[in-house]
């Protein structure tokens, strides 16, 4: 059978019925008026005209929702009115109405169609039989000028169209119930274009629907298991849906009794339904799924990396994998039955809840700890700062950092199970002292605190803070004790010039310093070096050439060609600049060449071949990489021009705080791992908040379409804290920057080091600073 959905949208064509209208008004109000959908309370159009008796009349206009009645002749006011919008508001005709002007009523007056109602044949329904049928059944309407009629349509707009129709004739339609049909009164259409006579029943039609003898209770089932419904036309049944809204397949006996289905491996706690063709949902169960139950770890604590622990219970055979905490992937089971699975303990896993996920979404949670250090004791007592203080007990070989009161942390390399040493820091202060041990996996333990006696040498009692900046060639202050002590400070093993002003020691960094600098204070009795982070030099500036060299016409002087200056140490993008004193007239032409000394050769672009009258004697010249080379590979520079002296030459450059950690040509694909700096790859504990981590890179797709980075940690590929950089797109000019804070500095030690992801892209280069 051929159907379709009728939907009420009305589909206005350019002649409308309505030619025009005709208000009355109590008052003057402005908020009446003629405009077509734009405001008060209008009339456009209505219809169908003519209009069966009994059928539905449409208005539509503006502002419809005042209408309080509708009068038309022969049937006084209608105030039984549906309201579909403010646009639109319909009724049903009364058997009574007779031909004439039809008025609407609202607040503030009244507006009267220009136009007369008028009335088709009097189509009726007298009757339906069955009144309830299942869908592919036969029903009959009776009535009268059934003839008329081009259309039936059942609730929810499933419609039947005349060529479908059994048979028909002025008193009687015979048809199928479409499979979509849902119970509810049926409307007799003449499927006008424009606006159709609608004739609704009196009576509603009952579709019969698939019913079950009573909702099943599936508590505790498993996946797998076989599901078996009763009752009647389950035959009509067109779908079985889990309550995740996944579908299943299933089967019906061929009296429609009885419907078979397998719950599937993902199945959950919910309703499962049976839809029909018509959509309407009849419940045919309720679920509680089954979970793994009495669960046990073997071993349940000491658990580390690596190790292989055993889960115990009922219905392990439904876990699909398990959440171990701190690690953000799953791990699957090595082997499983109903009663037990084994696993392997992932890195980084921490004590905790196990959360052992099933199919069905849901879970069991297991509690078991990680191997903790014991027995832990130090040795020598009281500890000397800045002396080797060894650390014993028994499983110390998972301790990545030691940190004395809160303050001063540690790194502890090559641990065994029994010990490891660690140099105390100097500037912590004498007495007990709280120790805590990190170990590998981020977790912490008290052990306890240790007493510390002070060097008897000069030592420094604070040091400046991180927020402190020490430059290159500057000066910076630390406290010290012992400072009668004091005979020498030196810098990265260079003796340098202090200030000792009671316990306040000034040191004098030297200019080369770099940005990881030692300074060692030298005593009678001993000596002490510290670690600190200098802010390097950036900027180099310097005379090479000085003195008073004329040049009348186009001379050349020459000393800074051949050996006269190593133009190899300069970098690209230094400046190069010259003071001149003109020896012409003030206005006058003069001029200066730069050239190379072999055969006093042109430079490259963008050199010129002359600038001529350089603006108040000076010329500064950017030394492209280019203009270097060819500086380099042809004797040096030659100055030459015509008519000025030559005073002074000038060279100065910045320095790069960027150092290059990584450098290649990695293509990332589609998300791809670049793990080089991750693992022991790179110290990332030495990197300090404030520092930017940049990442140059090239784009492997067509300018403009979409590619990105993603930057994460590399215990399980995992995010930043916050989930920073996780996935940024198309970076600007190709380069992502990355200020580094310490709680990413912290997540990178913690988890492995960083790894980068993302796709569409090759990394050239990464770089810190």
């Amino acid at each position: 059978m051929n159907f379709k959905y009728k939907f009420s949208a009305l589909l206005m064509a350019g002649a409308l019925m309505l030619s025009g209208v005709t208000f009355t008004s109590c008052d003057d109000d402005n908020d009446l008026n003629t405009n077509q959908y734009v405001g008060g309370v209008s009339l456009n159009v209505f219809g169908p005209c003519p209009v069966a008796r009994g059928g539905e009349l449409r208005f539509l206009g503006s502002g419809l929702k005042q209408i309080q009645a509708v009068l038309i002749p022969g049937s006084g006011e209608i105030t039984d009115i549906k309201i579909i919008s403010d646009n639109e508001i319909r009724i049903i005709v009364p058997q009574d109405a007779e031909p004439g002007l039809v008025t609407l009523k609202h607040a503030k007056g009244s507006i009267t169609t220009k136009t007369p109602i008028s009335f088709t044949e009097p189509i009726s329904i007298e009757s339906i039989s069955p009144l309830e049928a299942r869908p592919g059944d036969e029903i009959t309407i009776a009535g009268d000028y059934l003839n008329l009629i081009h259309e039936v349509i059942f609730s929810k707009d499933v419609a039947v169209s005349e060529d479908d129709f059994l048979a028909q004739s002025r008193s009687e339609i015979k048809l199928v119930v479409p499979a979509e049909a849902q119970s509810g009164k049926i409307i007799l259409s003449d499927a006008a274009e424009e606006m159709p006579n609608w004739i609704y029943s009196d009576e509603e039609l009952t579709v019969v629907l698939p019913a079950v003898e009573k909702v099943l209770d599936l508590t505790d089932v498993k996946p797998g298991n076989t599901v078996t419904v009763t009752g009647t036309d389950l035959s009509l049944a067109t779908r079985i849906v889990m309550p995740n809204g996944d579908d299943v397949e299933f089967s019906v006996n061929d009296e429609g009794t009885e419907l078979t289905f397998v719950l599937p491996a993902n199945v959950s706690d919910g309703t499962i339904r049976m839809i029909p063709a018509s959509g309407v949902e009849v419940a045919v169960a309720t679920i509680g799924v089954a979970v793994p139950e009495d669960v046990v770890a073997e071993p349940a604590a000491d658990i580390w990396a690596g190790d292989v622990i055993k889960l115990k219970g009922l219905n392990m055979e439904l876990i699909t994998d398990v959440l171990f905490p701190n690690v953000e992937d799953a791990v699957a089971p090595e082997t499983q039955s109903a009663t037990e699975i084994t696993l392997v303990v992932p890195a980084g896993a921490r004590s905790g809840n196990l959360v052992l996920n099933t199919a069905s979404g849901a879970t069991v949670e297991v509690e078991v700890s990680t191997l903790k250090p014991e027995a832990v004791g130090f040795d020598p007592v009281p500890a000397a700062l800045a002396g080797t203080l060894t650390v014993k007990g028994r499983n110390l070989q998972n301790v990545a950092s030691i940190t004395f009161a809160s303050a001063a942390t540690v790194e502890v390399k090559n641990p065994t199970a029994t010990e490891f040493s660690v140099i105390v820091p100097a500037t912590l202060a004498a007495g007990a002292n709280d120790v805590t041990l990190t170990l590998t996996n981020g977790e912490t333990v008290e052990v306890g605190s240790i007493e510390l006696s002070a060097p008897e040498c000069a030592y420094a009692t604070a040091l400046p803070g991180e927020d402190v900046e020490i430059r290159a060639g500057e000066t910076f202050v630390v406290t010290i004790a012992n400072a009668d002590k004091l005979t020498g400070v030196q810098v990265n093993g260079q003796n340098v010039q202090y200030i000792l002003n009671g316990t306040s020691l000034i040191i004098q960094v030297p200019g080369s310093a770099g940005k990881n600098s030692n300074f060692t204070l030298l005593s009678s009795n001993g000596s002490i070096s510290y670690d600190i982070a200098v802010i390097p030099a950036t900027h180099v500036g310097m005379t090479i050439w000085s003195g008073m060299w004329e040049n009348t016409g186009w001379g050349g002087n020459q000393d800074l060609a051949w050996d006269g200056y190593d133009w190899s140490q300069v970098p690209e993008g230094a400046i190069l600049t010259l003071y001149m004193t003109p020896t012409v007239a003030e206005g006058e032409w003069w001029c200066v060449s730069l050239r190379h000394g072999d055969g006093w050769g042109s430079l490259p672009d963008p050199i010129p071949g002359q600038y001529e009258n350089p603006e108040n004697g000076v010329l500064s010249v950017v030394l492209t990489k280019e203009v270097l080379a060819d500086i380099v590979a042809n004797g040096g520079l030659i100055i030459t021009g015509s008519q000025f002296v030559l005073n002074k030459v000038d060279i100065e450059w910045e320095i790069s705080l960027e150092t290059t950690i990584w450098s290649g040509s990695w293509d990332c694909g589609a998300w791809g791992g670049n793990q080089d700096l991750a693992w022991d790859n790179y110290d990332w504990s030495a990197v300090k908040p404030g520092q930017i981590l940049r990442f140059y890179m090239t784009p492997t797709v067509a300018p403009g379409e979409w590619w990105c980075v993603s930057v994460r940690h590399g215990q399980g590929w995992g995010n930043l804290p916050d989930d920073v950089y996780s996935q940024i797109d198309q970076p600007e000019n190709n380069l992502l920057e990355v200020t580094m804070t310490q709680a990413i500095i912290d997540d990178f030690v913690a988890n492995g080091g960083l790894v980068l992801s993302g796709q569409g892209y090759i990394l050239n280069k990464v770089t810190i600073e």
